[in-house]
């Protein structure tokens, strides 16, 4: 059995006994005993207690056992004990068997003794869990079988959760301090030696006396002879040597009579330190910017007494700015003074206390914060004080925001792919029919001749079915879309000919264009042309040919790090209501319009890696903007 009664050295834990007593005091506990991992990560060791309940029984407890708990060691391979798996698996783990808490350490007839001293218990194993994983185990026990209602476990976990936290914070801090103690210029002091005029050594290490000085060094004579003979002539004279892979500074003066007072400075294990504790300082420093949460402890009376190194990064202020100010000081405004005051009186019932605080800083912004409060109590368990955990909500907001946009992105993506779908199926399904179709009447037409009483029907047949046969090939655009080759491309042809075809439909309105002299973009020319002309045979259908001033403006311009182009009318423009919806597919308001036009030049314009809006101008009528990257 490992059990050592050797303590574990009790670092400044005050804080953390603080919290410890409060929970005794909020859930009832007999005892509450705080483990920590050891350096090895062998065992757990029992390092500080609060029993002040049952002194008189735990030291019954500590008679059966032959040793007592403060510092004994429960080895980490001892499956079988409840701490042992609260600690690996980081879960509460909770139990009525003191036989569970050992895990088979302990004989039985000793279980059983201490089942008779202790009588019916619930013992709670909680992991006390930091940013570098599980530091140790909180055991809380509690009389009687009744255990713990879930309420009482979500404190357990709160009470485990701020231990981690100040453990974590004291443990960094110290190691900080103990490594900016160490200076870089700070080297090892070095090594003295008297010696005689040839020498000897007279005094220095006792294992050293009586040795030549460069058998003692490890090094050649002829070195430090020559540095001899330069000390002589100048007073000292110093030298740098390789002894057994070290590097050392020798450094050579005169003393007393002939006395010769030699200085040898080991540079190696001086610059080594130098480096290990420049490394040390630099990644404890960026845990300690790691820790995002700024912690307060508060007094009884709600004063500001401490604050962790995030407070100044969180709230601007340091720590010595706060002090001994009220918590509520804090506050931006009324309503979270009152929030931060009602905290308290369920503070003092329940040990914990959580709301959403809107907190100022020092420049004068405010930010919405999650503050959870602890409860902390004396060695009496009277309330003590108070631990404010404060969680800066902006970035936690911002988060939110972008997963709501991401989501309805996804959503969108999901509800498109499902039409294009839909739509590949129907126009496999309909194109067929519609070849049959057309090729039917074309034969009806030749045969009937261009005098018969139904030729204009069988004309109408024929524009139908071309008009279908273009409705299934934007469904078939749609659902698959070809891939888009891009290159380096002058525009001003494409956007001509757009615009030549565009006239060629419409022959009845104006269309004007205005190109700068070079507009160069890298696009799919074939993908932008066809995308253009939707959208000037669009501006042609919303600007009917009686309306003044039916001229439609073609525009392509090289505007920042894009090429823009731009498509303006002078229609009735979008109805508010379908701003949102133009661009999704088979939403149109027009009579006989699939809905696919601008769904498909959107598909385009997001290959291209571009943007399209529509925007209303003044005066009445839509500007169509495209915006494509220079190439």
């Amino acid at each position: 059995m490992e059990w050592s009664g050797q303590a574990m050295t009790d670092r400044a834990l005050g804080t953390t006994r603080m919290i410890l007593y409060a929970a005794a005091r909020v859930l009832g506990c007999g005892s509450v005993q705080l483990t920590m991992v050891d350096d090895e990560k062998r065992s757990l060791v029992f390092t500080t207690s609060i029993t002040n309940r049952e002194l008189p029984r735990l030291a019954k407890v500590e008679s059966e056992l032959g040793f007592q708990l403060e510092g004994a060691r429960m080895p980490l391979n001892v499956e079988g004990s409840m701490l042992v798996r609260a600690y690996r698996e980081e879960r509460l783990v909770v139990v009525n068997d003191v036989a569970e808490l050992a895990g088979g350490l302990i004989p039985a007839d000793t279980i059983e003794a201490i089942r008779e001293q202790i009588g019916p218990r619930t013992f709670a194993a909680v992991p006390v869990v930091a940013r570098a994983g599980a530091l140790g185990v909180l055991l809380f026990e509690k009389p009687d079988e009744s255990g713990f209602t879930p309420e009482d476990r979500d404190l357990l976990v709160a009470y485990a959760d701020r231990v981690g936290a100040d453990l974590e914070s004291q443990a960094l801090s110290d190691d900080v301090r103990r490594l900016e103690s160490l200076e870089p210029g700070e080297e090892r002091a070095p090594v003295l030696y008297a010696c005689d005029a040839r020498l000897g050594i007279v005094s220095g290490p006792a294992k050293d006396e009586g040795r030549s000085l460069w058998e003692a060094l490890n090094v050649p004579e002829g070195p430090i002879a020559d540095a001899l003979s330069l000390s002589q002539a100048n007073g000292s004279a110093t030298v740098s040597l390789r002894a057994g892979g070290r590097l050392l500074r020798l450094t050579l003066a005169r003393g007393p009579g002939e006395t010769v007072i030699a200085a040898a400075e080991d540079l190696g294990e001086s610059e080594r330190l130098r480096r290990d504790a420049a490394r040390a300082r630099e990644h404890l420093a960026k845990v300690m910017r790691s820790v995002d949460d700024a912690i307060l402890t508060l007094d009884a009376d709600g004063g500001i007494s401490s604050g962790n190194d995030a407070v100044a990064r969180v709230l601007g202020w340091n720590e010595s700015e706060l002090h001994g100010r009220a918590a509520t000081w804090l506050c931006a405004d009324e309503r979270s003074q009152k929030r931060a005051a009602d905290m308290r009186p369920r503070l003092r019932s329940a040990g914990f206390a959580e709301q959403e605080l809107r907190l100022r800083r020092k420049d004068g912004t405010s930010f919405a914060a999650e503050v959870s409060a602890l409860l902390l109590a004396d060695d009496e368990e009277r309330p003590a004080g108070v631990l404010w955990r404060v969680h800066d909500l902006t970035e936690r907001r911002r988060g939110e925001t972008e997963r709501k946009r991401l989501r309805a992105r996804l959503l969108h993506t999901e509800r498109l792919s499902a039409l294009g779908e839909m739509a590949a199926r129907i126009a496999h399904e309909v194109r067929n029919p519609l070849v049959s179709i057309g090729a039917a009447a074309q034969v009806v037409a030749e045969e009937l001749g261009a005098d018969s009483p139904v030729s204009g029907e069988v004309r109408a047949i024929s524009r139908e079915v071309t008009r279908l046969d273009a409705i299934v090939t934007d469904f078939l655009r749609f659902a698959r879309p070809r891939r888009v080759e891009r290159k380096s491309v002058d525009l001003r042809p494409v956007v001509q000919e757009s615009v030549d075809l565009a006239r060629a439909k419409a022959p009845q309105h104006e269309i004007t264009v205005h190109l700068e002299e070079r507009i160069v973009a890298r696009c799919d020319p074939d993908g932008v042309k066809q995308v253009l002309l939707n959208v000037l045979l669009n501006a042609v259908e919303a600007t009917p040919s009686s309306v003044p001033r039916n001229v439609i403006e073609c525009e392509a311009r090289v505007l920042g790090g894009m090429v823009e182009l731009s498509v303006a009318d002078r229609g009735p423009g979008v109805p508010q209501s379908a701003r949102s919806r133009v661009f999704d597919p088979f939403f149109s308001t027009k009579t006989r319009g699939t809905g696919l036009g601008l769904a498909v030049s959107k598909q385009i314009i997001d290959e291209h890696h571009g943007r399209i809006r529509l925007l209303n101008r003044r005066g009445g009528g839509t500007r169509v903007v495209i915006e494509l990257p220079i190439g």
